[in-house]
């Protein structure tokens, strides 16, 4: 496995079912024929966007959402590394409504990071 990663490329296209036909096209082209070095990553929500084109020509595996209980912690994880704090329910409550979604949670928690102090935790009253 070690020797397989050494000798790749990864290139990771995220969102790709926002590409132009005319990019579509250009990707195609080198789906169909990749140098042996590179892997493409491509990574969509909506993945009913892609041309069948392209579908037919990658492997697809589906992502289920994270659970609430495992991204809660880990947005209290990242609090107290990134020097504050914020309550149990609070943090559970960004994971709710972020379906799953870890970047969703993660700029959820961005966003309200600016709202706590060393002595003022973020809280549920906040209220995201």
């Amino acid at each position: 496995m070690r020797l397989f990663l050494r000798r790749k490329k990864f290139y990771i296209i995220d969102e790709v079912h926002m590409l132009s036909k005319s990019a579509f096209n250009a990707l195609l082209k080198t789906l169909e024929e990749p140098p042996e070095h590179v892997v493409f990553i491509l990574a969509t929500t909506d993945a009913d966007k892609l041309p069948a084109t392209i579908l037919s020509r990658v492997q697809q595996f589906f992502f289920r959402p994270i659970p609430t209980e495992i991204m809660a912690r880990q947005f209290m994880n990242i609090a107290e590394k990134e020097g504050f704090v914020i309550e149990e329910g609070a943090a559970r409550l960004i994971a709710e409504r972020s379906r799953g979604g870890f970047r969703d949670g993660i700029s959820m928690l961005d966003q309200l990071s600016i709202l706590a102090t060393p002595d003022q935790p973020l809280t549920v009253a906040y209220g995201y």
